[in-house]
Formats: C-alpha cells, sequence, structure tokens
C-alpha cells in the first residue's frame, strides 16, 4: 500500500508582507495562506510579488513554512 506523506513543498507567491517573518501567500490554485519564516531557519527577505518554497502539512493547508526565495 502507497503510503501518503505528511507534509508537502510547493512554490507560493507573496501577496502581502505582516512582519519580516510573516506574510500572507497564494498557492498556485490562487488560495491565500499565511505563510512564516521558522526562527530556526537562516532568514531571508520577504517582499511582494516574491516567490518561496514552502512546505505544508497535508492536513492544514492554511499555511506554510516558507523555507527558501526562489
Amino acid at each position: 500500500m502507497m503510503e501518503i506523506p505528511d507534509k508537502i513543498e510547493t512554490v507560493v507567491t507573496i501577496r502581502e508582507v505582516i512582519s519580516p517573518s510573516t506574510c500572507h501567500a497564494a498557492l498556485p490554485n490562487g488560495k491565500i495562506i499565511f505563510g512564516f519564516v521558522s526562527k530556526k531557519a537562516e532568514a531571508f527577505p520577504l517582499r511582494e510579488g516574491g516567490r518561496v518554497l514552502t512546505q505544508m502539512v497535508v492536513a492544514d493547508f492554511s499555511r506554510g513554512e516558507m523555507l527558501e526565495a526562489l
């Protein structure tokens, strides 16, 4: 039987920067999510219109951890 992953990675587009480590971003299908940069991750600037590799838990598609700017 095929195992279902608990996390997925996708690319989002930042729509609105809320703080240096949080933003609202759009998934490829247009859904807006809450994006955040983990305190453990190396910081990178968030800018409106920027594309970011994001990891999401499959049980909660309302938020995603931003991994790196593209």
